[in-house]
């Protein structure tokens, strides 16, 4: 952690956290926490050391997003990756733009000059803001087994990056835990992630 992030390292951090939420817990910090919690014997010592245990299994998003926004333009290119590279891995569009791509306008926004969304608006709306708490309320509304798009879709939107954390924070919570990829996809692409409920 002490370490300079390097580009390469804040694009591969992003990505992992995309295809597994979990990754971006820090398992060394919540196996120290919880030996600090084993072994507190005052009560107020074992108070803090619970709070530090659930900061510690809380992965810090805000962070690893920070750290791609700041670095994926650069590594790109360097290394000669195309936006839509990013974009098949279910990098979303507004996180490219903050990034400084310019993401193509048939998706929506143009990048980040993209302040007047006066063309793409009328035929591709943008999903209505919806809070993690509540996409993390209709998810136990959903069947055992769902996946991302799902469960955006019986919220009625919320962005990628949202869906996410809050499916993120449901398998941090013990609610939900993640399956793998749906052996029954047959479609082009990546088969989606399946997650299922507890």
């Amino acid at each position: 952690m002490a370490d300079p992030v390097t580009p390469e390292a804040a694009v591969r951090r992003y990505l992992a956290w995309i295809d597994d939420p979990t990754s971006a817990v820090d398992q060394d910090a919540v196996t120290k926490a919880e030996e600090a919690f084993a072994s507190a014997s005052d009560p107020i010592d074992k108070l803090h050391a619970a709070a530090a245990r659930e900061r510690a299994k809380a992965a810090d998003i805000d962070s690893i997003t920070t750290q791609f926004v700041a670095q994926a333009r650069s590594y790109a290119e360097e290394e000669g990756i195309p936006v839509e590279a990013f974009r098949s891995l279910g990098v979303s569009d507004d996180v490219l733009a903050e990034a400084g791509f310019a993401v193509p306008s048939s998706r929506g926004r143009r990048g980040p000059a993209a302040g007047g969304r006066k063309a793409s608006s009328p035929s591709t709306p943008r999903a209505p803001q919806i809070p993690v708490s509540q996409i993390k309320a209709v998810a136990d509304q959903m069947p055992k087994q769902f996946t991302l798009a799902q469960l955006a879709d019986k919220a009625g939107g919320g962005s990628p990056v949202t869906v996410r954390k809050a499916v993120d924070e449901l398998i941090a919570e013990g609610r939900a835990a993640k399956l793998g990829p749906d052996a029954n996809h047959t479609g082009p692409g990546r088969a989606p992630t399946i997650y299922e409920l507890r």
